[in-house]
């Protein structure tokens, strides 16, 4: 089936499509609104920080677990995943502390995979209709579908840049979901392995080797993204 675009559209169907798509982003803005509402005035915002940016105390969570620390700990990564401002290397290092670089590896990019899934599913549900009409935004978004792969990939390798917005954005645009799941999965297990192994090794010289593997490839994907998106085309 051919899709309609939106500035083939007029404005009666516009308008129609609009009022449709409009309670779901209420419905959406409403609920993150409480949410941020509900950890500001109790506090625990404040006290998730604490947690998640620390690692001994990830560590220490984890612990009181028992032989529930795994399922406890992919939890805590989706958990990171999903409410965008909470860190995610302080728990990365705790999972290769915990349960060794190999099986905490595995967690992690699980967990973290999952958590991008997630966001990237809330942001497709209750934003993409609203985004998806708006004319303005029809040829960035038609970028997207065809190059979001190589993208996504590329901004996956660089840690400085938020895992969660990505997904997020992603949600936000027309790529395909599998597109989305391939690109992160690829692109998020460099950096996934440097803070696992970072937790679970002895500082040594190959502890420094992988890091600096890593600034290499985040280094090579920041070059090659600003080269890539001056293709992009213009949006009026």
């Amino acid at each position: 089936m051919r899709r309609t675009e939106p500035e083939a559209q007029t404005p009666l169907e516009q308008s129609v499509r609009a009022r449709k798509v409009l309670p779901r982003v209420l419905l959406g803005v409403g609920a993150v609104g409480v949410l941020v509402l509900v950890l500001v005035l109790t506090g625990w915002g404040a006290s998730l920080w604490e947690v998640f940016s620390d690692r001994e105390r990830v560590q220490r969570v984890l612990d009181g677990a028992g032989a529930l620390a795994p399922v406890l700990y992919v939890g805590l990564l989706i958990l990171q995943a999903v409410i965008a401002p909470l860190p995610a290397p302080a728990v990365a290092m705790a999972g290769g502390y915990g349960f060794g670089v190999a099986e905490g590896f595995l967690l992690t990019w699980a967990g973290c995979l999952a958590g991008g899934v997630i966001s990237f599913g809330l942001s497709r549900l209750f934003g993409r209709g609203l985004v998806a009409q708006s004319p303005r935004t029809v040829r960035l978004d038609r970028f997207v579908e065809e190059h979001g792969v190589a993208l996504i990939f590329v901004l996956r390798l660089i840690p400085l840049v938020s895992f969660d917005a990505i997904s997020y954005a992603a949600g936000l645009s027309s790529i395909r979901f599998r597109s989305f799941l391939l690109a992160t999965a690829l692109g998020m297990m460099p950096g996934t392995f440097a803070f696992v192994y970072l937790g679970g090794s002895e500082p040594g010289l190959l502890t420094w080797a992988v890091l600096l593997g890593l600034a290499v490839l985040a280094g090579a994907a920041y070059l090659f993204q600003r080269r890539f998106l001056r293709v992009r085309p213009r949006v009026r």
